[in-house]
């Protein structure tokens, strides 16, 4: 009988300290995942330059020429939530907000004015940021520079 209560109060024991070691490593990983993020979000502020992008599928013409008028002159300001891209002949404002982010790379959701969304990964090294939207048409790489 003694047996039985000292195996029971051992099972008990092993179940306390397995569950209390899952309740802690859950309870890390949140604030890490959440600090990343807001780390991203203030990595991301400021004032960018395009320098290059190279889409992955060929573009139209016209989108084509659009883009390479853009190259070294269109500045890519990110405040708070929102980025406006200006250059020549065009001005752009989106909204975003970084899904996921671990060390240098994130994934973020750029999202227009009628609400459709762009997915994109990003990575900032030093003054440089590599993207790569997700969804079409822009599909490809891209690099910004900090100004």
């Amino acid at each position: 009988m003694l047996r039985d209560v000292s195996a029971s109060i051992k099972s008990i024991v092993i179940a306390l300290l397995v569950f209390s070691q899952v309740a802690l490593g859950s309870c890390a990983s949140s604030p890490k995942r959440v600090n990343d993020v807001q780390q991203m979000s203030q990595k991301l502020q400021g004032v960018w330059v395009l320098k290059s992008f190279t889409p992955r599928e060929p573009l139209e013409p016209a989108l084509f020429a659009l883009l390479s008028t853009q190259l070294g002159q269109m500045r890519v300001s990110v405040n708070g939530s929102q980025i406006t891209a200006q250059g020549p002949l065009l001005q752009v404002v989106r909204t975003y907000r970084v899904q996921e982010a671990a060390d240098s790379t994130a994934t973020l959701l750029v999202i227009d004015q009628s609400g459709i969304a762009v997915r994109v990964w990003m990575e900032i090294l030093y003054n440089r940021l590599t993207f790569r939207p997700m969804d079409s048409p822009w599909t490809g790489e891209g690099v910004l520079e900090r100004l």
